[in-house]
Order: structure tokens, then C-alpha cells, then sequence
């Protein structure tokens, strides 16, 4: 889009500090197709350093601005593309970054042949390389399968497409503002969007556990792919954002 339908998020392509080790990115938006139309969608990456190497969570759009910024920080050594939506920008950084290993939604590797190392399938069990810091819970919808992640030294959850929370007065469309608040994206009572939420009303007993699990982390902090982060009030947040799984 040559003009934002979102407005951005600021700092823009720069590492956000939010704890010890913990940052986001906030990229350029995207064009979200739903429904046959295009939506307005913020982008953010989330950085963690685990032993001085860094894991890239979405990342947003490349550029060696950015690239030197992270390298400052740490050695990029994983790069996760966590659904099945969310894997534009994976070739890019991984070029740039031969030796990162790609761990990819289990859908996802059939699209990478040509990364510069074989593509690792996310699952429920979080790989060695960083078990010891991040926990996840994998959850299966049929046709969309996502993976959420708890940085345990800062009870940090990262949610990629599940829980959004996107805030009305950044929508400049007031058209495009209706469209998101009935497909469940608009907060503060911003949930799963009906994109992926009707589809997935065979398999709520997999959000069911989801949500059970992300309240027995008890995180002090969500941060999504899209839309407003929370910090407070997650255990509410959590359940709002599931009723229509949990009833």
C-alpha cells in the first residue's frame, strides 16, 4: 500500500527493548486478504538472546539497516516462521544468515528448497537448542496450524495470528475499521480472526488446551504479531480472547 491504512507503530524497523533479552520489531504493514478484500495489517518481529545468539520470531521485511542493528545485539542462530501464515520474509533472512537454522510451522517446509540448511518442523516440544529458555505449545486447526511460545525469564507469550488486537483509532479507514471489529481483529475485545476461527470450530478442544496452557504459564506480558501488546490483566485477556473456543 503506498499509504498506511495502519498507522504505525514507532520506533519502525528498530529493536524495542521491553526486558533482559527481549525485543520487538515493528515492520511496515502488509495487505491482509480477507474476504476478497485488503486489509490493513501491522507487522512485528520478537528478538530473544539466549546465550548470546539471537531467535528471530516472524520476522518482519528484511533490510540491512535492521540486519546491523540485530547484529549488534547477537548472532542471528534461529529464524521461526510459527504459522501457517507467517513465513514471507523467512528466505530473505535466512540468506543473510546462512548459518541460522529455520524451524517452520510443519506445513511449511514443502515451500523452502532452496534455505542454505534444511528447514526444521516446529512441533510441541520445544528443540534443545533452546528448551532451557522458551516453552511452546503447538495447536493444530486442520488447515491452520500455529505454535505459541513462553519466554520463561521474562513470563513472556508470543502469539503470532491467535490473539489479535488491533486499536481502532490506528484503522484510517473508517470502512476497513468496520470490517476488522466484525471479523473479531478490533480490541480491546480483539480475539482469533473469523478467517481462522470458523474454520476451526471442529477442533476447539485443541484451543481449549491453548488457552489452558498459556494461563498456567501465568506470563505478565503477551506480545502479538499484530495490533497492541498487553501487559496487564493477562489472565482475563487470555480468556476473553478464547471464549468462543472455551464458551
Amino acid at each position: 500500500m503506498s499509504s498506511p491504512g495502519y498507522r504505525p507503530y514507532q520506533p519502525q524497523s528498530q529493536p524495542l527493548r521491553l526486558d533482559e533479552n527481549l525485543w520487538i520489531v515493528d515492520g511496515p504493514e502488509v495487505g491482509y486478504r480477507l474476504a476478497g478484500l485488503t486489509l490493513p495489517c501491522p507487522t512485528r518481529m520478537t528478538v530473544i538472546r539466549i546465550g548470546g545468539a539471537l531467535w528471530l520470531h516472524s520476522p518482519c521485511d528484511f533490510s540491512a539497516a535492521l540486519a546491523a542493528q540485530l547484529a549488534a545485539l547477537g548472532e542471528i542462530r534461529w529464524i521461526v516462521a510459527p504459522n501457517s501464515f507467517h513465513y514471507t520474509h523467512i528466505a530473505g533472512w535466512a540468506a543473510a544468515n546462512p548459518r541460522a537454522e529455520c524451524h517452520l510451522s510443519p506445513d511449511l517446509p514443502p515451500r523452502f528448497t532452496t534455505l542454505p540448511s534444511p528447514a526444521h518442523a516446529l512441533g510441541d516440544a520445544a528443540p534443545a537448542a533452546w528448551a532451557e529458555e522458551i516453552d511452546q505449545i503447538q495447536v493444530d486447526l486442520g488447515g491452520f496450524i500455529e505454535t505459541i511460545f513462553f519466554h520463561r525469564p521474562t513470563s513472556t507469550v508470543i502469539v503470532t495470528d491467535l490473539m489479535q488486537n488491533f486499536e481502532a483509532d490506528r484503522v484510517v479507514n473508517p470502512i476497513t475499521r468496520l470490517i476488522l471489529r466484525a471479523g473479531g481483529s478490533i480490541g480491546p475485545g480483539g480475539k482469533t480472526s473469523i478467517d481462522i476461527r470458523l474454520p476451526a470450530r471442529r477442533h476447539r478442544d485443541r484451543v481449549r488446551a491453548a488457552a489452558a496452557q498459556m494461563l498456567a504459564w501465568a506470563p505478565k506480558r503477551i506480545i502479538l504479531s499484530h495490533g497492541k501488546c498487553y501487559d496487564a490483566n493477562i489472565p482475563a485477556e487470555i480468556s476473553r480472547a478464547f471464549r468462543w473456543a472455551t464458551g
